[in-house]
């Protein structure tokens, strides 16, 4: 059973199908890394020599072989640590498996702050249209002329959930989100990578994390240069 109050954020990773790190992950002292393999197999160089120094971090390898054995490993750990550690710590999932995406969806419907990350977008992105195309017609008998889908109307912006109504000031949100940012070894270096580990981490504070950015600039030094290159006075 991990110390809860040593670790600040989880980070799972199937090393089985995306044994890779998001390049602008925060990683610190306090952050738990599990890596998930199937029996006998090993991690790649670049993503050791990036976790091995962590002190909470481990590889666990599936007990036995089988397709979904280290899938199921997998599941089992995070519904282990959801159940262990207080709701406010965010969990992040790294893989490129479509059923272990479900993880993330489940812990975002029961409130956990949740990310499911991959470094195949693109594979991500085709996957999805295919699953929306349409059915391939007999060959046999005459030929018929598929009946046209109508075209899926695009989400309004105000369809978005909205966001839950603030528990803490502005300024205490920001405070702890600070000294998290502070302890990271590997703190965000751009606009964009600061923007989504803020929106992560905050996601149920109630603010945005424009709002949360802004608070960082004004009372902790924190500068965004015009190439959107992130320091700290």
């Amino acid at each position: 059973m991990e110390k809860t109050g040593l670790v600040d954020a989880v980070l799972l990773i199937d090393g089985d199908n995306d044994p890779h790190l998001p390049e602008d992950f925060a990683l610190t002292d306090s952050t738990l890394v599990k890596v998930f393999l199937r029996p006998k197999a090993t991690l790649p160089r670049t993503l050791q020599r990036r976790i091995a120094s962590l002190p909470l971090c481990v590889t666990i390898s599936a007990p036995q072989g089988g397709k979904n054995a280290a899938d199921f490993v997998m599941g089992l750990h995070a519904g282990l640590l959801h159940a262990s550690l207080p709701m406010h710590i965010p969990f992040s999932v790294v893989t490129n498996d479509k059923a272990l995406s479900a993880i993330v969806t489940e812990l975002q419907r029961v409130g956990r702050v949740a990310t499911l990350w991959t470094s195949h977008p693109e594979r991500s992105a085709q996957q999805a249209a295919t699953s929306h195309r349409q059915p391939r017609t007999r060959r046999s008998g005459p030929a018929r002329r598929p009946r046209a889908a109508a075209p899926a109307a695009a989400a309004p912006a105000s369809a978005a959930a909205p966001r839950p109504a603030p528990t803490k000031s502005l300024a205490d949100v920001t405070v702890s989100y600070f000294k998290m940012l502070s302890r990271a070894k590997n703190p965000p270096s751009r606009l964009k990578a600061l923007l989504n580990d803020i929106a992560n981490r905050t996601a149920n504070s109630g603010f945005s994390p424009a709002d949360i950015l802004e608070e960082l600039k004004r009372s902790h030094g924190v500068r965004i240069d015009e190439r959107g290159r992130v320091s700290r006075a």
